[in-house]
């Protein structure tokens, strides 16, 4: 190799002034005289010597020269700016062999597992070559093809004479494309294949720059097709729990043959057309097929699954319809079940529970799901009219009684799940009247297992509600307080105050222990008026305590209630001593018994002066009912006008306390009736008070106006028949007139 003109110098030897004193030298490099030159044939040579390299790196041959020498060689051409020529030719010679390479494979096996191993070798060693080439040539690639805009590199140029033979030869590219697809398809259908080969295969498309043009559309489309049928195969023969398994299955397959062999850009279109063809044309018919039993069983796997395979087809909508239907298919079949209205709620409750986590577990908490729910609710909880709100009340009354074996805390989260419930009740007007009632009774007759429980009910309606809600039960509450206290001063005042006693004639040996419970009329629910005949004794202690109570309260009045009265007899009989826990109206028939064992209907009756109906049913408890504490002759249920009493002398109770329940406390559907009543007279009150403030404040109004104005403000599910007539009742007694000029209109009068 020739060497570069050039001149120069330099020194060697001590410095100057060295106390050795040896003298400078130089040495003095000079110009050649005759400029050197390239050797003939300098370049035709040095491309002969590459020819063969390259030859011999492309048919896998030995090379006899080093790879160091090669690379120089290319350095010394494109040095000597022979890099143009070079390129040239190393683009023929490649072209040609890959051509040749291409060509072999025409006509080879039809096969296509074979086929396509072929082709991959021819691949593979194209790859390996232009490697080696591509080290040889480096200096080309990175001094001269990097400078020219218009030339690819070395490997570049060889990709493209690989894809432009691989697609000159039509069949070698058909029978490439389509051996994959059927790979693709064989491995679908259960049989293994060659994963690896696929996967170089579809890497060789890819880096050609050809997967999408010639592989991924027809994949894609093909996929589709095989999807679409198999869909409608399964569909026809499967059930929806095994359906949506295979679903499952088939969905994570072509992801995980996405991520095993398939351009990365195919994974979302593959799975996409999979779910688009296998499930999403059938998700109405699986919903029809198979949702309600499915959820009926509680099967909470496969809800999961059906939800997750919905939401990633966008069927969310569609599955949250058919909860919709199935919830109200469901509430209206328990509401309507006149049979079971005793376990109404208590099947409501379990029904909402299942809910709640089939949409915890299944749907992952979705909170659109528990909104449109809310509204299925209202609809078939509301659609008995004010039948679940009384039956609400009753289950509450129960609750609260206690049941053996439930905590205090068990039944708190009964109250809670309950109050669900009452937040979807249009009629709580209903639910209060009957809950105030039962309250009462829990109260007054102290049936409540826990006081600490019957406040944090009140407050959960108070929060709910409103004060203005709770006011009476809160009212009922004071009122047993202000009761308690009232008979602890009573009782210090007959200990102090002898004189009462003397007045009333309280000795010792008529000693009764009694305790008065006093009501404001306005908290508690309506009982009717009552005078029944009561022994002396019973008189004394009530008169004394009419005295203190009015003497310490002056004008107020008080009115006794015998219905409601509890009484414990100590009752002495032949064979052992019993306290019978008896109503008032019980305390007095037993009472008659006192003196005579053998009483008849009619003497009961005049000196008890207790009213026929309520008579009948209190001796009913006493001689017909569990614990006969008398015989009735002649026997039978009912209680006729010339029926005796006799007193039981042979009673016997392992227990020394026993309770008699009292038949007229069992609720009625009279009762029923009349708090029904009570409840829709509340409601009238209220839409007159609506119409009068809502007119009062405008003056004049149009009838359809005044209509959206009540609805708005009537809190009670109302009918625009119900208004209008409360509308022509205020009319009636000149609280409104229609207006003569508009009789569409009304005009309030002061």
């Amino acid at each position: 190799m020739m060497g570069k003109q050039g001149r120069g110098s330099f020194s060697s030897g001590k410095a100057a002034g060295s106390s050795t004193g040896v003298k400078k030298k130089k040495m003095v490099i000079k110009p050649f005289k005759v400029q050197p030159k390239l050797p003939e044939q300098f370049e035709d040579s040095t491309w002969e010597m590459l020819q063969r390299a390259v030859v011999a790196i492309q048919t896998k041959q030995p090379i006899d020269t080093s790879r160091e020498e090669l690379y120089r060689a290319v350095e010394d051409l494109c040095v000597h700016k022979m890099g143009a020529n070079l390129y040239d030719r190393l683009r023929d010679e490649c072209g040609s062999h890959t051509r040749r390479e291409m060509e072999s494979l025409v006509g080879q096996t039809p096969d296509c597992n074979a086929f396509l191993q072929l082709v991959d070798r021819n691949w593979q060693d194209h790859c390996s070559s232009m490697l080696t080439l591509r080290n040889v040539f480096l200096y080309l690639d990175r001094s001269f093809v990097l400078q020219a805009p218009n030339l690819r590199s070395i490997w570049d140029m060889g990709l493209e004479h690989f894809r432009n033979h691989f697609q000159a030869l039509e069949e070698v590219e058909a029978k490439t494309v389509a051996g994959i697809l059927t790979l693709i398809e064989r491995e679908r259908t259960g049989v293994d294949v060659n994963r690896p080969l696929l996967r170089s295969l579809l890497r060789m498309l890819s880096a050609l720059q050809v997967y999408e043009e010639l592989f991924e559309g027809r994949f894609l489309r093909e996929t589709e097709e095989f999807y679409a049928a198999e869909g409608v195969r399964y569909m026809a023969t499967a059930d929806v729990p095994h359906f949506l398994q295979h679903v499952e299955e088939r969905l994570q397959q072509e992801a995980d043959r996405a991520s095993l062999y398939l351009d990365s850009s195919t994974r979302k279109l593959l799975v996409t057309t999979a779910e688009s063809q296998l499930l999403k044309p059938h998700t109405q018919a699986l919903l029809e097929r198979g949702f309600g039993s499915l959820m009926d069983s509680q099967r909470l796997p496969e809800l999961k699954v059906m939800y997750q395979l919905f939401q990633r087809v966008q069927a969310l909508d569609e599955l949250k319809a058919a909860m919709t239907a199935y919830v109200q298919s469901k509430g209206l079949y328990i509401v309507h079940d006149k049979d079971n209205d005793k376990q109404m709620i208590s099947n409501l409750l379990a029904f909402r529970a299942k809910l709640d986590e089939c949409i915890n577990t299944a749907c992952d908490g979705n909170e659109s799901y528990r909104y449109k729910l809310k509204e299925a609710w209202e609809a078939f909880l509301n659609a008995r009219h004010n039948r679940p709100a009384e039956l609400m009340a009753k289950f509450l009354d129960v609750k609260l009684k206690g049941e053996k074996g439930t905590s205090d805390d068990e039944v708190e989260a009964v109250l809670e799940r309950v109050m669900v419930l009452f937040r979807y009740l249009q009629g709580k007007d209903v639910f209060e009247a009957f809950y105030k009632k039962d309250l009462a009774k829990r109260l007054l007759l102290g049936k409540s297992s826990s006081f600490d429980l019957e406040r944090s009910m009140i407050s959960k309606l108070k929060t709910e509600c409103g004060s203005a809600f709770t006011s009476k039960l809160e009212g009922m509450f004071k009122d047993i307080d202000l009761s308690r206290d009232l008979m602890t001063t009573y009782s210090h005042h007959l200990k102090t105050k002898l004189h009462d006693r003397t007045v009333f004639k309280l000795d010792k040996s008529r000693e009764m222990d009694l305790h008065v419970q006093v009501l404001t009329t306005g908290y508690w629910p309506g009982y009717p008026a009552m005078e029944v005949g009561m022994p002396d004794e019973m008189k004394e202690h009530v008169e004394c305590f009419r005295c203190y109570y009015q003497n310490k309260y002056q004008g107020r009045r008080l009115v006794w209630q015998p219905v409601l009265g509890q009484c414990v007899l100590k009752v002495a009989f032949p064979k052992g001593r019993k306290e019978l826990a008896v109503s008032q109206l019980q305390t007095l028939v037993l009472w008659c018994f006192s003196t005579d064992d053998e009483v008849s209907f009619a003497e009961v009756k005049a000196k008890t002066a207790i009213e026929d109906g309520e008579l009948r049913r209190t001796l009913q408890s006493l001689a017909c009912g569990k614990v006969r504490v008398l015989h009735k002759e002649p026997r039978g249920r009912e209680v006729n006008d010339g029926d005796n009493f006799l007193f039981n002398k042979d009673f016997t109770a392992k227990l020394h306390r026993i309770r008699i329940n009292s038949i007229q406390l069992k609720e009625t559907s009279e009762e029923n009736e009349k708090t029904h009543e009570a409840v829709f007279r509340d409601r009238q009150y209220q839409v007159d008070a609506a119409i009068v403030r809502i007119m009062k404040a405008r003056k004049n109004l149009a009838h359809t106006m005044l209509m959206s104005e009540l609805f708005s403000q009537v809190k009670f599910p109302a009918t625009p028949v119900d208004l209008k007539k409360r509308i022509e009742s205020l009319i009636e007694r000149d609280y409104l007139e229609r207006d003569p000029n508009k009789p569409g209109d009304y005009r309030y009068l002061a």
